[in-house]
């Protein structure tokens, strides 16, 4: 029995019997006052103790009380009338019945979570702070290859020995919650296929990390694309020679005195022109289609930008003084970038044909470079031409979209410069800025790093 009062209660009866007797008897009355304070004395104690371990056991019980309230969701202001003794069993049972109810709640989500994850296209793999699988869907063992049962608990290199997706788990402990990284990935027999692979950081418990990979398989897209890529590089390549020999038999019939009437002369000059505008499409053509294959040979170096951009200024000084333009090379002699010297050529010659196809005779020109944080430096080219409307941005570098498509043919472009500009940029590991305003000009900002950059995957 360990209710305190009962106790307690049990022997003051019995001090109270042996007192009574002590007195029946005439036993001396010091020897009856000892007997009773003994007794009482010894009651006293033992309720002590049992009290105290009562007290006790009253705390954890009401703590964890507390946390079922916590876990059902009821607020301490609410709790705090209904934790009298007489109404704690009730007050338990209800917490017991929102404790299931949440746990039902939290069962449904689960089945909803899994039940979508099954459904993704996409694959997906979770790792613990150790490497080893959490959880796969259904698309990931597809992808994979691989049987559900076979690759739980297992690390990513017993799954499929790929140094890329290992690397990608390992980084994802020293990433940020916000970030991720991506990287494309190709996988041998027995599982041939090319992976979009996104990796990005998940909490799992006292403050660890785990890893999830997103798999997308972009194998078909990229067979696709390189069958684009030849088709486009086999067709440039037969048009080539016959667009060469017409433009060169044309340009001699311009020039021919037996060409008497006006009319002859006329359509010979709109043929010629027409073939030399196809023939730049094909060149442009090939070239978009040599950097997208990677058959484009980079040769890096230190390249001096103000040096770079005098050259092609010269380059166009024809064209400047038949239009009435005024350039200006503002970038200082201490400015280098690290790229290939004939590619940075070939994007600042793009940037500077567009500029002078649109901006209005009169107009302003110029070369600006400055540098920026991590080890870049952005170099602008500014115009005063026509500008461009703010909804054609984003699609500006897009293959053959022009904004003003009449004008466009108008002044022989071929609507790839661009992207050819775009592409050749990520080739060199820079970025491509488009600022224009309708009316009053635009500012195309190239930014390349300063140094060899140092490869690594993508971060997102």
């Amino acid at each position: 029995m360990r209710n305190p009062s009962l106790i307690l209660m049990g022997w003051m009866v019995a001090a109270m019997i042996g007192v009574s007797v002590a007195v029946a008897r005439a036993w001396p009355f010091w020897l009856v006052v000892v007997l009773g304070a003994g007794l009482v004395g010894v009651a006293v104690v033992l309720t002590r103790n049992t009290w105290g371990q009562t007290r006790e056991n009253h705390e954890d019980l009401m703590t964890g009380v507390r946390e079922l309230e916590q876990l059902s969701g009821i607020d301490e202001a609410r709790a705090s009338h209904v934790l009298e003794p007489d109404a704690l069993g009730g007050h338990i049972q209800r917490l017991v019945e929102n404790v299931k109810k949440r746990m039902t709640s939290l069962e449904e989500e689960r089945a909803k979570i899994i039940a979508i994850m099954e459904n993704l296209v996409e694959g997906v793999v979770a790792f613990d702070s150790k490497g080893k699988v959490l959880f796969t869907n259904s698309s990931a063992h597809r992808i994979l290859g691989l049987d559900a049962r076979a690759i739980q608990g297992r690390s990513v290199w017993e799954i499929i020995r790929n140094q890329e997706l290992a690397g990608l788990v390992e980084g994802c402990q020293e990433l940020a919650w916000h970030e991720r990284r991506q990287a494309e990935v190709e996988l041998y027999p027995p599982v041939s296929m090319v992976l979009e692979v996104y990796a990005l950081p998940f909490p799992i418990s006292n403050q660890k990390k785990g890893s999830v990979l997103v798999l997308h398989d972009v194998t078909e897209l990229r067979r696709l694309e390189q069958v684009r890529t030849e088709f486009i590089e086999n067709v440039s390549h037969e048009l080539r020679t016959p667009l060469t020999a017409i433009v060169g038999y044309l340009e001699t019939l311009v020039d021919e005195p037996s060409l008497e009437t006006p009319n002859n002369r006329k359509f010979v000059h709109v043929a010629y022109q027409h073939a030399e505008r196809l023939s730049r499409l094909v060149e442009d053509l090939r070239s978009l289609s040599e950097i997208e294959s990677g058959k484009i040979l980079l040769r890096c170096e230190l390249v001096p930008l103000h040096e770079v951009a005098q050259d092609v200024c010269e380059m166009f000084q024809n064209q400047l003084s038949k239009k009435n333009l005024q350039i200006s090379n503002k970038i200082g002699v201490e400015f280098s970038v690290w790229a290939d010297r004939d590619r940075l050529i070939q994007i600042l010659v793009n940037l500077l044909d567009n500029a002078i196809k649109y901006t209005p005779a009169g107009g302003l020109i110029s070369f600006q470079a400055m540098p920026l944080r991590d080890q870049e430096i952005s170099l602008q080219v500014n115009d005063t031409g026509q500008g461009i409307p703010s909804i054609d941005l984003p699609r500006i570098t897009e293959r053959f979209y022009r904004v003003d498509r009449a004008r466009s043919r108008e002044e022989g472009g071929t609507g790839l410069g661009l992207s050819i500009v775009k592409h050749l940029l990520q080739l060199l590991g820079g970025k491509l800025r488009i600022q224009s305003e309708l009316g009053k000009g635009t500012t195309i900002e190239v930014i390349l790093p300063v140094s060899r950059p140092t490869p690594s995957t993508k971060p997102l």
